[in-house]
């Protein structure tokens, strides 16, 4: 009667038990702060799109947010109202160039007081019914001082997609700037501020940011210095350095558990027995795989199935599996080196304290074994 490999398997060894919880996080915790790291940048990047759509301008002609203009544009475009836009001056010039002063109107929309009014009564290109919204002090009469025909909107928000459409507030605003076919609708940016406009960004950021420039720019600096000296100074060391043989299997057994790579390892240690076995059972180290299993099995007298699947077919699927294996391999290996004991199940100790507490040797045999 055949004895199975796993009966034959040595037991001295203390029972391999599968990663806790708190060992998988640790191994895992590259790829946890790597997955941390996307959700955070795209929750960061949902919330700064967000904050973008909301923080348009008001009255943004292409806006069809809460305070944008599209709406009302869109019915005037309807109503065959051709609509130019433009942010600075010299756009509102020349969208103006091909309109005659009486198909035009000039809609002005200067919420951050970016135009004077003295710059925009002087234009002779926009010297055309002109609708100021939330006017600056002063430009309605500039422009009046000139001969301009002037209409004034005191509350921007009358004409927002939001407030749009309650009370009389279409109406009203599609009478203001829908009477001729050109409607220019001129919303001023900082181009229009002339000379005085920033040309570096020390002149767009407040005084102290450079300051707290130059001071982050030290303390990396320190920083650097203080981490590259903690190391110490370099060490000149001959070649070729020795590893022992030992630190050489742990290291490479801690990137296989590290990685997972339990079928890699096992196969590592199944090429060296099959080499070794296919010496022993007198077939060479060129022999085939199912050779020398076979000639094992027949040496040895164990289950040929179960020979193959320990020596080539069997995969483990944990790292119990995976010293199970290994622990059947050697004694695979062993029963071929011993020859002269007999098939049976071999003695193994399991347990030093029922050792001490029995007086003898406990065995993985059965009862009826041991009394054969």
């Amino acid at each position: 009667m055949s004895t199975t490999i796993e009966d034959a398997a040595a037991r001295a060894s203390a029972p391999v038990l599968t990663p806790t919880l708190s060992a998988r996080v640790r191994r895992s915790r590259g790829r946890l702060v790597i997955a941390a790291v996307v959700v955070l940048v795209a929750v960061l990047g949902v919330l700064i799109a967000g904050q973008s759509t909301q923080q348009r301008p008001e009255l943004d002609p292409a806006s069809a947010t809460p305070t944008g203009a599209k709406a009302l544009l869109s019915v005037l475009r309807a109503h065959g109202v051709e609509v130019r836009t433009a942010t600075t001056l010299a756009q509102a010039g020349r969208a103006a160039a091909s309109a005659s002063p009486d198909d035009l109107t000039v809609a002005v929309f200067d919420q951050n007081r970016y135009l004077s009014p003295a710059k925009l009564a002087a234009d002779d290109r926009l010297d055309a019914r002109s609708v100021l919204i939330a006017p600056a002090p002063g430009m309605e009469e500039a422009l009046r001082a000139v001969g301009r025909d002037v209409a004034v909107i005191r509350t921007a928000s009358v004409l927002e997609n939001q407030h749009i459409a309650n009370a009389s507030n279409a109406g009203e605003a599609i009478r203001l700037l829908g009477g001729t076919r050109v409607l220019i609708w001129y919303t001023p940016s900082p181009a229009d501020v002339g000379v005085g406009t920033p040309k570096t960004i020390a002149d767009l950021t407040p005084p102290w940011v450079t300051p707290l420039i130059v001071l982050a720019a030290l303390v990396c600096a320190a920083a650097a210095v203080w981490r590259g000296r903690r190391f110490g100074p370099l060490v000149v060391e001959d070649l070729p350095v020795v590893v022992r043989a030992s630190e050489s299997l742990e290291g490479r057994a801690r990137l296989y558990q590290r990685s997972d790579a339990r079928l890699t390892a096992l196969d590592a240690l199944r090429m060296g027995a099959v080499g070794r076995l296919a010496t022993a059972v007198g077939l060479g180290p060129g022999a085939a795989v199912a050779d020398v299993c076979a000639a094992v099995a027949t040496q040895t007298r164990l289950d040929p199935a179960e020979v193959r699947a320990v020596l080539l077919d069997a995969e483990p699927a944990s790292d119990a599996e995976l010293m199970s294996l290994a622990r059947r391999v050697a004694a695979v290996e062993a029963a071929v080196s011993s020859p002269s004991t007999p098939p049976t199940r071999p003695a193994v100790v399991t347990n030093a304290a029922e050792t001490e507490r029995h007086g003898r040797i406990v065995t993985t045999g059965s009862s009826r074994e041991r009394q054969r």
